[in-house]
């Protein structure tokens, strides 16, 4: 079969190897779609830390073609989504519910091949039954729009609440689209991409500020009758819009970081000053599982999906096929032109669906 092994910092190679048999626990999943995700550009830039080569790609969707001898749950032929984390189980998070606090945890795509394949081997556990009712570039979709519900979940914001959301990629705008169906009043998109700014309004976006272009705090003050935002989400992971929510939200109001600071985060002594004279609540949110696993992010994330209340296919702004991945790796990463989640196609696609 056709595989994308990583062999160094964004230096893929396509290779044939030897399609995998799953164990006992374990269903074959012939490959679908797969999305590059934002973390995947960051450890292309920055470091791998994992064993290479490796076939890379934790957001994807197939068919199941074969099963283990102790498969119960699901049968050949689901169509399914995959959740890639392998938590241990036995540690004191697991056994607590707190999947993604995991101190012994397998990540499919990083310590195991993933989905820039035709075929992978996964844990029943771990799949999604997606019905015939979504499509595979959605199912693709289902874990980073998990990790979103994470946060939101975890953030609670109220009826008529004012929200801001750093960052309107991918995860930015899943946020965006769940804090719509929470019914807050104000959901003010912050970019510096004009691009990502004009595309966010249609998803939900109230208001929206290009930082770069105008004064960030006047702005939201302006917005917010001089009081602040209710809940600011950091969704970007640049440092300074980490320290930007320490400026903008209300007193008593919360905050919630979802970005991954790729550099040291320091602080001006008024953004931390204000964390104690404004006693603010701060959160932090690593991935998107809860009990029972893969839980209630992944779950509803399909059901949601399924019912048309999430957009996910306009997300989609670039297409490829597998022996293209370095093409798609290397507009992501040198970012040659804007975009935003870029799908990966590991079989040949019907001249009607390019």
């Amino acid at each position: 079969m056709k595989a994308a092994l990583l062999k160094g910092l964004n230096y893929f190679e396509i290779e044939e190897i030897e399609k995998p048999v799953p164990s006992d626990h374990e269903v074959l999943v012939k490959v679908k779609a797969a999305g590059i995700c934002g973390s995947d550009i960051h450890k292309m830039q920055n470091e791998w830390k994992y064993e290479l080569p490796m076939v890379t790609g934790h957001e994807f969707s197939g068919v199941i073609e074969s099963i283990g001898t102790e498969v119960k749950k699901v049968s050949v032929g689901d169509r399914v989504a995959i959740a890639p984390l392998i938590p241990c189980h036995e540690c004191t998070y697991c056994k607590s519910g707190k999947y993604q606090l995991c101190e012994n945890y397998t990540m499919i795509g990083s310590h195991r091949y993933g989905g820039f394949e035709e075929y992978v081997t996964v844990p029943e556990e771990n799949v999604i039954n997606i019905g015939e009712n979504i499509s595979f570039e959605e199912a693709a979709m289902i874990e980073p729009l998990a990790v979103a519900a994470h946060g939101v979940m975890g953030l609670d914001p109220k009826l008529g609440d004012t929200v801001a959301v750093f960052g309107l990629g991918t995860i930015g705008i899943l946020t965006v689209q769940w804090l719509r169906l929470t019914g807050v009043k104000k959901i003010i998109g912050i970019d510096i991409d004009p691009n990502k700014i004009k595309e966010a309004m249609k998803y939900g976006v109230t208001d929206t500020i290009n930082s770069l272009e105008e004064s960030l705090e006047d702005r939201i003050f302006e917005l917010t009758d001089n009081k602040g935002v209710d809940i600011a989400i950091e969704c970007a992971g640049s440092k300074i819009t980490e320290e930007q929510c320490l400026l903008i939200t209300r007193k008593g109001g919360l905050i919630g970081y979802q970005g991954i600071a790729y550099s040291d985060v320091l602080l001006h002594q008024k953004a931390f000053e204000n964390i104690f004279r404004r006693e603010y609540t701060i959160k932090g949110f690593w991935n998107s599982y809860s009990a029972p696993f893969p839980g209630k992010e992944w779950i509803h994330s399909a059901e949601f999906i399924e019912q048309g209340k999430i957009n996910l296919k306009d997300l989609i702004s670039h297409r490829y096929e597998l022996n293209d991945i370095q093409k798609a790796f290397n507009l992501t990463v040198n970012r040659e032109e804007s975009y935003n989640k870029v799908m990966i196609f590991p079989e040949e696609r019907k001249e009607e669906e390019k």
